[in-house]
């Protein structure tokens, strides 16, 4: 559990920003959270008094106000020095340097000469001249009062024009309530060796660690692991000599294995590690039998028996996200779940939400014909992923969602409201990144290819951009409205 306490985003953005400077070492267990989570009470801060006649004793936490922007209203400054001013140059490979964290006035400090390691990351996203990147600490770091930890993400967001569209999917995700560890995202400018790269949504990564997705230490009584699984058609081609352990084909999904690592299963094959292969082994053997067991008590459509087997508060909260972003990744890329040992039943929930960058409007069939499904049916998700397929078709769930779903409409309309306020918050950034990357109608990577739209390439500017998101989602709004409410 997050021993962070959430204000509202509407607080640091319209009001004057301050913050008091921390040592660069300090973990916050109080900030500004831009993801608006009501405050959250620390249970471990109760403790009980030894006189019967006196209420528990209440311990404060110790707050450190720092905000998102800085004391001049503007986003705040990630520097990344590397060695011999190197570039990155792959998926692969990282290179040395350090990092601090400033104002745009460099010389107001929030963090400083922090050693770290950078190297690119993601897979489309990275072939545009603005490059996304992963971080890696040497030492467990929190950024902005959030956990710490060694491993960061910097997203580039180059095909969202708006760059909010990753935010603002992280930031509903992050207010319901059934979806555990979801990435928290602060916009930033980030500088390498000198050099203005534009403005990116630094993110926490998705991992099994503590304060992320913290299943590490959570085995069953006959020692299998929990997992964290994702749904990534990539890995036949990645892990094209281990199929069956590194990746299994499951009906329509490949799953691949974040925890346990399927990466380390394949160096315990190289090193011979018998001990670690047979775990991991067992592991992957007892998900395959659990995932047909679950698959099988859905196809009987006994809702009874599959909610054993399913945590279902989680995937309608899930697919709440995913279809009001009319999420063009479903079932393909990017879909996490867990499966969490520590439980007295465990069952498969979903995992943290991911990659919206060319969801919510960007892309349709007007380069090709790829995604004429995507673009002639309304509720995508449902139709294009398995699982909500068979659940909506219960009775029983249909009638839960829309309850869920009343409940929190909401704050999909915050959202949708929020917009502006957001956008207007970087303004400064927005105009440094335009004139950074200017809007071009040359298309060279494949996405720009085949997946943006004609419409989406015709807007001229940040504010048509803006517009078009939330017409975008208030269209996904009605839609969801017609089929629940």
């Amino acid at each position: 559990m997050r021993k962070i306490v959430y204000l509202f985003l509407i607080v640091f953005i319209l009001s004057a920003c301050t913050i008091t400077i921390p040592d660069g070492n300090e973990e916050n267990t109080e900030i500004q959270n831009p993801n608006n989570n009501p405050p959250v009470q620390d249970e471990e801060t109760i403790i009980p008094n030894d006189n019967e006649n006196n209420p528990p004793v209440e311990i404060p936490p110790v707050v450190e106000e720092i905000s998102y922007y800085g004391s001049d209203n503007d986003v705040y400054r990630i520097n990344i020095t590397t060695n011999n001013n190197e570039f990155p140059q792959d998926l692969e490979n990282y290179i040395n340097g350090s990092l601090n964290i400033t104002e745009q006035d460099t010389s107001i400090i929030l963090k400083t000469d922090m050693s770290m390691k950078i190297r690119l990351r993601g897979n489309s996203t990275s072939a545009p001249d603005k490059k996304p990147f992963k971080i890696k600490f040497d030492q467990a770091q929190s950024l902005f009062g959030l956990t710490a930890a060694k491993d960061w993400v910097l997203l580039a967001n180059y095909y969202d024009k708006s760059n909010i569209r990753n935010y603002l999917a992280y930031t509903l995700a992050n207010r319901l309530d059934y979806l555990g560890f979801q990435p928290s995202s602060i916009f930033i400018d980030v500088y390498l060796n000198g050099e203005y790269q534009g403005l990116y949504l630094l993110c926490e990564h998705i991992e099994v660690n503590e304060g992320r997705v913290d299943i590490a230490n959570n085995y069953s009584a006959n020692g299998i692991s929990s997992f964290l699984i994702e749904v990534d058609d990539r890995a036949v081609n990645e892990y094209k000599d281990y199929p069956n352990m590194c990746y299994i084909n499951f009906k329509e999904y490949i799953f691949t294995f974040k925890s346990p690592d399927r990466d380390n299963y394949i160096l315990a094959l190289q090193n011979n590690d018998q001990a670690l292969i047979t775990s991991y082994e067992n592991d992957i053997n007892w998900f395959k039998t659990f995932i047909n067991s679950a698959y099988t008590s859905l196809e009987k459509n006994n809702y009874t028996q599959y909610s054993k087997y399913y945590d279902l508060n989680s995937f309608m909260d899930y697919y709440i996200v995913q279809e009001f972003f009319k999420n063009v990744d479903i079932s393909s890329t990017s879909q996490y779940y867990i499966i969490d040992q520590g439980l007295e039943t465990p069952k498969l929930a979903c995992g943290p939400v991911w990659d919206f960058d060319i969801a919510a409007g960007a892309v349709d069939n007007s380069q090709s014909n790829i995604y004429s499904t995507y673009t002639n049916t309304n509720l995508y998700v449902k139709e294009c992923d398995m699982y909500y397929r068979m659940l909506f078709s219960s009775p029983t769930f249909l009638r839960n969602f829309k309850a869920r779903y009343k409940e929190v409409r909401p704050l999909l309309l915050e959202i949708i409201e929020e917009i502006d306020l957001i956008n207007n918050s970087i303004a400064k950034a927005q105009s440094r990144n335009i004139n950074k990357w200017p809007l071009t109608n040359k298309r060279n990577s494949w996405i720009e290819l085949y997946a943006l739209s004609d419409t989406y390439y015709s807007l001229k500017n940040t504010d048509e951009h803006i517009n078009h998101l939330k017409n975008t989602l208030t269209h996904q709004l009605s839609i969801l409205d017609q089929n629940y409410l």
